[in-house]
């Protein structure tokens, strides 16, 4: 029988008192990195199965958790292959700016995704980027070629069945007097009611248009940077800088 454990090194979760700042949670997969990283690893290593499970999702039959997990236990690699894969992401060329800016000012910036821990890790690190908090499933590996997934942050009650519940994070963010998003699609819909305002890219920025969400459509990082740094110098809501 195979053991399988843990490859992410330990994550930082920091802990909080009152904070004047706001706090950013971002999404990982399309926003921060320009791919999908879990898409991206299927595509390389998935066994028969994965696109059937990918169909029942989109169209509703299915939960993301129940189809991630599925998915990734269908994987065949070694984590040297998946390694090698994953040197390959690159991410949002604005990203470590704004990192920078972010952490100069005391603003708490957390990854919260529906995806991989030990690949965002992976990936932040490459890139220079280290001792981010990351909230996201847990990949676990037998140090042979099969892969499982554990879901740390699920919600039973979660609307969208994520193995990551986004909103349920959302709601341990009391100490913040504004909670921002940024996010680019479907695994944010459902976060971005329960936030202040909303920094949107793709299929997110329409979303938001439709359901007359508080929001400012992105191209990059440096358009949350620089309206972080308007709000900041005018003494303004971040919600109504244009």
């Amino acid at each position: 029988m195979n053991t399988f454990s843990s490859i992410a090194a330990h994550l930082f979760h920091p802990s909080y008192t009152q904070h004047q700042t706001p706090i950013v949670l971002c999404d990982f997969d399309g926003t921060i990195s320009v791919k999908d990283v879990t898409d991206t690893l299927l595509s390389y290593f998935g066994q028969d199965g994965c696109d059937e499970l990918e169909e029942l999702w989109v169209n509703g039959k299915i939960g993301s958790q129940e189809c991630m997990s599925k998915q990734i236990a269908l994987m065949d690699a070694s984590l040297e292959e998946v390694n090698q894969v994953l040197s390959k992401i690159e991410i949002d060329p604005m990203f470590k700016s704004f990192i920078n800016y972010t952490q100069q000012n005391n603003i708490p910036v957390h990854v919260v995704s529906d995806g991989l821990d030990y690949a965002i890790q992976f990936v932040l690190k490459r890139h220079g980027i280290e001792n981010l908090p990351i909230f996201a499933n847990k990949l676990l590996h037998d140090n042979a070629r099969s892969w499982r997934l554990e879901f740390p942050y699920a919600n039973k009650d979660c609307i969208k069945q994520s193995g990551n519940c986004k909103c349920n994070h959302v709601k341990k963010q009391q100490y913040f007097p504004q909670i921002l998003y940024v996010g680019d699609g479907t695994s944010d819909y459902c976060v971005s009611h329960n936030v202040d305002y909303v920094f949107a890219k793709d299929k997110l920025v329409n979303y938001c248009e439709k359901n007359k969400i508080m929001h400012c459509a992105i191209n990059s990082f440096a358009d949350v940077t620089k309206a972080l740094k308007q709000a900041q110098h005018s003494l303004i809501p971040i919600m109504i800088v244009k």
